[in-house]
């Protein structure tokens, strides 16, 4: 992963734990699920690329969409939580999502999210 990126990431989670909003786990998720009353609650989890490195095709062509989603995701997901919540001034907030915008373009970082 692109140490850009792993600090956007590192932030955001940051920002959402002063918030009192962790980021939601899989596990997280199950329990809240059977605190609702699902029984039988299975975890499923695949993979999810970040850009178009993938070589199978499917893959690829999500990866291509996660990487348009990123281009204004980055900043979209960040500026509020970094300078609201973590306090950074905004040109600080946007040169880290535009730099983890680029680890997420840079084909030879072949990163992924599980779902």
């Amino acid at each position: 992963m692109g140490k850009n990126f792993q600090r956007w990431m590192d932030l955001l989670n940051e920002a959402l734990e002063k918030m009192g909003r962790p980021q939601a786990t899989p596990a997280m998720l199950k329990e809240r699920l059977e605190n609702a009353g699902f029984v039988d609650v299975q975890i499923v989890t695949g993979k999810q690329p970040f850009g178009p490195w993938p070589k199978e095709k499917r893959m690829k062509t999500v990866g291509a969409m996660v990487m348009l989603n990123a281009d204004t995701g980055c900043e979209a997901y960040g500026m509020a939580p970094f300078t609201r919540i973590l306090g950074m001034d905004k040109d600080e907030a946007t040169k880290t999502c535009r730099d983890a915008f680029a680890d997420i373009k840079n084909k030879n970082y072949h990163m992924y999210t599980p779902l």
